[in-house]
């Protein structure tokens, strides 16, 4: 029928675009009789509706070629092929056309094709204009492409304006879609749980409404969707959301673990990683290898490792990480810090820096760790540019307007490292004064005084470490650093079971920490032999009758055994000396046998020993040390047949036993002093009194120079002068000295030194008179490691003897480790 100029139709229910155009679309201009084609087209989409797809397709082509540039055949073309699939021929006849000659009926059909392809940016352009008219199938399609071409803007705007809602569940969800990529995720989440409500079957609103749950940060929950329906979603998405929740997993666990620290409770926290860890393990043999979770995955593992201080294996996943794309920044934090505790500073050193921003303040914490670093490397200038900048930290911050600031508690920890860089350039005196002033300002924190003990253990003063070390106690008494202070304590006060003890509890609860390790491998070296060996070789020239001899050499090797559960250790040692006089060979070759004990800062031991060749003469030795406080040591030692007998005189068969006294003064690192006093009594009644003091001043200190000035003096009484041996009645000493080092390369433990030593001073001689004396010496000391150490040197020195000056050079060679 028709009614004025508009012809009715009557429209069979059906399915897919052609359906949703006739219904939506008013007035239904695509099927006017305005021309003769139209009869044509009508059949056209009478077959379509019959789901003749193809022939429809067939006869409006026809009509295309019969009838070319007109609209509405074009229109009805874009919606079929659409329905059949056919995205490249609407986007080859639509590729020089704007919006504005296509009828609008069909740019729903044609933005679907664009969006199908990626091309966002066009399909929002098409619906930009039409998608009013077209209502709100149309609104829905261009807040979703604007989203998707990243004009949240427009998305946001659109979208919102739609009222009321679709009563489509398909609609509903596509706006939630819309709404969580333009990054409203809660917005999203309202959307599609209206789409729920419309159609709870439905799998898009489903979808939907769990990754709005996955942006808004309850991964868990959209795996566990994921896990009841994992075919309503895309391979890659189910695994991205594993990788996710797994992430959360580990996060919330590294909570937990802090929270279990904060109550000391250690061993507890140290198990909250376990499941995540197992969990992401798992997750990496699943996921192929080249797949980009599987990467995801190797960078939560590099993180979670460092967490729980294995720093090895966080060292070896960074390894197997490609180089490209660049590991995100928490990635080479990470692996930045396990290489630097597992001291590799040199690959550190990159990664940090790698995060420094270009421009603007960098985090506070990054800077200590480069800090740090640099100082490894022993790069003290650009460790002190990187304090320097840590330093720019306020002290306070700001509240806002009529709001008192509140103390920014990062830069206590700026505040700590000035303390440690001055000890770090070995000037200790600085170190104390501004750890004094620290715990003058903030006598509450317990970590201010674990750092005064430390740097009280540095300058000698173990007893006062332990003071203080009780002062942080009373704050923090299972914190780590007081713990850790409390085992240093009772190693440097020789309190061996009490160290044991402490670092035993610490390993149980702190079995990766570094500082931890290394008491270990410190209590370790206890339960291990050890040996130490000199040797010196000297020529001298000079005089009618050398003391020294024309060539001297003197050898001294120690083995000792582990020590016992009572703190004694039994050692074997041998000292041979020998030397030419007048091409006559005289030497001197003793072996011992003895017990040593040591605790408590007390030392005592006692041996039996022999002479190796001719008549085998026994004898026995013992000595005491022990200090009495930080600053004051004193010692005695005996021998019944004392190595101290000249070589001559052995020769001419007169021994004798000897005793000696010292006391050593320590005020720090910078200042001490020592005195000394022995008697030597030899068969042929003569009886020898040596006397001997010195000083000792730090006079320059440096991050690898120190310089040391000293003064000793020396006297020696013989009551029987003369005799087969050099034997003045009396004799004496001053000279000044000068004490240089250089260290010329360090890398924690190991270490290359050199040792420069000059005296110079007076020599007096009953009978003689006064000579001047002069001494040089060089030398060379590898630290190998933390256990192994050699060193070697060349000397001269010229000293007067019976008013004949004799000058002699000797070399050294040295050697102590433990096995």
């Amino acid at each position: 029928m028709r009614t004025g100029n508009r012809q009715i139709v009557r429209i069979r229910p059906t399915s897919g675009l052609i359906l949703v155009s006739l219904l939506l679309v008013s007035p239904p201009d695509f099927l006017l009789a305005a021309e003769p084609a139209d009869s044509s087209r009508i059949a056209a989409v009478e077959l379509a509706r019959e789901g003749q797809i193809g022939s429809a397709i067939a006869r409006l082509e026809e009509l295309d070629a019969a009838h070319p540039g007109d609209p509405r055949i074009l229109a009805d073309l874009i919606i079929l092929y659409r329905r059949a699939g056919d995205n490249v021929a609407i986007l080859e006849r639509t590729a020089d056309l704007s919006p504005t000659e296509v009828p609008q009926y069909a740019h729903i059909a044609w933005a679907g094709a664009l969006r199908d392809t990626r091309q966002f940016e066009q399909a929002a352009a098409v619906l930009r204009d039409s998608h009013r008219r077209l209502g709100t199938p149309g609104r829905v399609r261009y807040g979703v492409v604007s989203a998707e071409a990243g004009d949240t803007a427009t998305a946001i705007k659109v979208l919102q304006g739609i009222d009321p809602l679709p009563d489509s569940a398909r609609e509903v969800a596509m706006m939630a879609y819309g709404m969580r990529l333009s990054a409203r995720a809660r917005d999203a989440l309202a959307l599609a749980n209206r789409a729920r409500q419309i159609n709870p079957a439905a799998p898009l609103p489903y979808v939907e409404q769990t990754l709005a749950l996955w942006q808004l940060g309850a991964a868990e929950r959209a795996l566990e969707a994921v896990q009841a329906h994992p075919d309503r979603f895309e391979p890659n998405v189910r695994l991205q959301i594993e990788a996710d929740a797994i992430a959360a997993d580990i996060r919330q666990a590294i909570d937990r673990r802090d929270l279990l620290l904060v109550d000391a409770r250690p061993q507890a926290a140290n198990a909250t990683m376990n499941a995540p860890q197992q969990r992401l393990d798992s997750f990496l043999e699943r996921v192929p290898a080249d797949h980009p979770q599987h990467r995801r995955a190797l960078y939560d593992r590099v993180y979670l490792l460092r967490e729980r201080e294995w720093m090895p294996e966080a060292i070896a996943t960074w390894k197997t990480l490609p180089t490209e794309p660049t590991p995100p920044p928490f990635v080479r934090r990470a692996a930045a810090d396990a290489y630097l505790a597992e001291e590799q500073p040199e690959a550190a050193l990159p990664l940090y820096e790698s995060l420094l921003p270009a421009q603007g303040p960098a985090d506070l914490t990054l800077l200590l760790d480069l800090y740090y670093t640099l100082i490894a490397l022993e790069d003290y200038q650009r460790a002190a540019d990187v304090r320097d900048r840590a330093l720019q930290a306020p002290a306070w911050l700001p509240t806002g307007a009529g709001r008192e600031p509140i103390p920014n508690w990062e830069r206590v920890d700026v505040d700590q490292l000035l303390v440690d860089d001055a000890a770090y350039r070995q000037q200790d005196a600085e170190a104390w004064r501004r750890s004094g002033e620290l715990v003058s300002t903030a006598p509450a924190h317990s970590g201010l005084w674990s750092q005064r003990a430390q740097i009280a253990r540095w300058r000698g003063w173990p007893e006062r470490a332990e003071k203080f070390t009780e002062r942080a106690e009373a704050w923090a008494p299972e914190a780590l650093e007081t713990r850790l202070g409390r085992a240093a304590n009772a190693r440097d006060l020789g309190h061996w079971d009490d160290w044991k003890t402490e670092v035993d509890a610490l390993a149980a609860d702190f079995p990766r920490d570094v500082r931890v390790r290394r008491h270990l491998e410190e209590l370790d070296d206890r339960d291990r032999f050890s040996i130490e060996s000199e040797v010196t070789v000297g020529r001298s020239r000079g005089g009618d009758a050398l003391v020294s001899g024309s060539n001297d050499a003197s050898w001294r090797t120690r083995l000792n055994s582990p020590w016992t559960e009572s703190d004694w250790r039994a050692f074997v040692e041998h000292r041979r000396d020998s030397a030419t006089y007048d091409e006559v060979d005289v030497r001197h070759d003793r072996v011992a046998v003895g017990l040593e004990w040591a605790a408590d800062r007390k030392r005592g031991w006692i041996a039996a020993h022999r002479d190796r060749l001719g008549d085998a003469s026994a004898g026995v030795a013992a000595g005491w040390s022990q200090w009495l406080n930080d600053h004051w040591q004193v010692g005695i030692e005996a021998d019944s047949n004392s190595m101290e007998t000249p070589l001559r005189a052995r020769e001419a068969d007169i021994e004798g036993w000897s005793a000696s006294a010292l006391v050593d003064w320590r005020a720090s690192e910078s200042l001490s002093a020592y005195a000394n006093t022995g008697l030597l009594t030899l068969d042929d009644g003569n009886r020898r009194l040596s006397l001997g003091t010195g000083v000792t001043r730090r006079v320059s200190a440096g991050p690898h120079h120190v310089t040391d000035l000293g003064g000793d003096l020396y006297y020696q009484g013989n009551s029987e002068p003369g005799g087969p041996y050099y034997n003045p009645e009396t004799l004496g000493s001053a000279s000044v000295r000068v004490d240089h080092d250089w260290i010329t390369w360090r890398r924690y433990d190991r270490a290359f030194t050199q040792h420069f030593r000059a005296a110079a001073g007076m020599g007096y001689q009953a009978d003689f008179g006064s000579d001047p004396t002069l001494e040089l010496y060089y030398e060379h000391r590898w630290d190998i490691n933390r256990r192994w150490a050699v060193r070697y040197g060349i000397g001269w020195n010229s000293t007067a003897y019976d008013g004949q000056q004799e000058r002699r050079l000797f070399g050294l060679f040295g050697l102590e480790g433990i096995f």
